[in-house]
């Protein structure tokens, strides 16, 4: 697996990909020492792999809540730690290792932050449905 950063720049051009394919998404998870990086790369490809992930290479794209922030227009309690990281892993689809490795669908995450950013800006309850 290879990590690769999303270029502040681009930033709503990869989201609104992420967003329109459901991409496969990790919050808040831990690569801030190579061991932990490493860990991640090697354990998650293997998992994809053996698991139906038949792409040629594994790209998994690292972004910080900082950029979640900005892009989304996120706030007060509904905003990421600015150095929560994320990465998103395109064109693998699969719901029963999401469901075990604890990820989610990008689109699934963004359309909950719209949903409680509303909410936050109407002093109202967040309605999911």
């Amino acid at each position: 697996m290879k990590l690769a950063t999303v270029p502040e720049n681009r930033a709503l051009e990869f989201f609104n990909t992420f967003f329109c394919t459901s991409c496969f998404t990790f919050e808040g998870i831990d690569i801030s020492t190579p061991k932990h990086k490493k860990e991640f790369k090697e354990g998650f490809e293997k998992v994809a792999r053996i698991s139906g992930f038949t792409e040629k290479e594994c790209i998994g794209y690292v972004y910080k809540g900082k950029m979640m922030n900005d892009i989304y227009g996120l706030t007060d309690d509904n905003a990421y730690p600015d150095d929560l990281t994320f990465i998103s892993i395109p064109n693998y689809y699969n719901p029963i290792v999401k469901l075990k490795l604890g990820a989610r669908w990008f689109d699934d995450i963004v359309a909950n932050n719209s949903i409680r950013q509303n909410a936050q800006k109407f002093d109202l309850e967040p309605d999911y449905e």
